[in-house]
């Protein structure tokens, strides 16, 4: 996968309003400068503004993120890949997705790879932090295990470090077992009626009567409903947007 679009240079500038008359103040002129503690983030190569953010904010570039991540992956001595099914990037965000392919559960038809998604934000809209979840061969399904293995959360006003990511690679790799009973439970527990209320209220309303028919009720499992939700998410949802439908799916179904 080409990372290169996701490495586009930023740079930081100074903000300037206008004064009291109406007048844009004159960036040439050092006494006309109004510290309002705000500065702009601005893609160099198009010189396109993305945000206007606080002056104590932290920029954490894509680039040296994405580095970092590949730095510390490599000395796990586990083998992984960039995997593009549910990696995106825009002047805003960013999300990574990085399979593992021999950290592997399974269910009745499918190989299910280990995965970590990372993200970033150049807007405020979400800080650097990642997220373990998983990859159903068959059919890029992609799930989060947010309610099962841990997860790292890092506010740009102090910095970020992933010095630990291989521990917790290592810790999500010890969850595998936990995760696989909670899988083969769900393959033989019925979907009922209070799930679909679930979905209903923390996923969405509409996306619950498209995976479960009334008639299904009580006569498939809810891994079913879990694929199927799934798979509407990762095949139907614009790329930017899945990952708030994934944790969401992640809490309904406890993993």
């Amino acid at each position: 996968m080409n990372l290169e679009p996701f490495c586009f240079p930023i740079v930081e500038r100074p903000v300037f309003v206008e004064n009291a008359s109406g007048m844009l103040i004159d960036p040439e002129n050092p006494d006309s400068f109004l510290t309002n503690g705000h500065k702009a983030i601005v893609r160099e190569d198009t010189n396109e503004i993305i945000s206007i953010v606080k002056s104590s904010y932290e920029v954490v570039r894509n680039a040296d993120l994405i580095d970092s991540v590949l730095r510390q992956l490599a000395v796990t001595g586990t083998s992984f890949r960039i995997d593009p099914s549910h990696s995106f990037v825009d002047n805003y965000r960013m999300r990574l997705q990085i399979t593992f392919p021999e950290l592997r559960m399974r269910d009745r038809e499918s190989d299910i790879a280990l995965s970590v998604f990372i993200h970033n934000s150049y807007d405020c809209s979400e800080s650097v932090r990642f997220f373990f979840g998983a990859i159903r061969a068959i059919c890029s399904n992609g799930m989060v295990f947010g309610e099962v293995l841990a997860r790292y959360h890092s506010r740009h006003t102090s910095g970020f470090s992933l010095d630990d990511l291989g521990e917790r690679l290592h810790e999500a790799t010890s969850q595998l077992d936990v995760i696989q009973d909670r899988i083969d439970h769900l393959e033989v527990l019925p979907a009922d009626e209070s799930l679909i209320e679930k979905i209903s209220e923390s996923v969405s309303k509409r996306l619950a009567e498209q995976v479960i028919s009334e008639e299904e009720i009580g006569r498939i499992s809810q891994y079913e409903i879990l694929n199927r939700l799934t798979n509407h998410i990762s095949h139907q949802i614009e790329p930017r947007k899945r990952a708030r439908y994934q944790q969401s799916v992640s809490k309904v179904f406890a993993l």
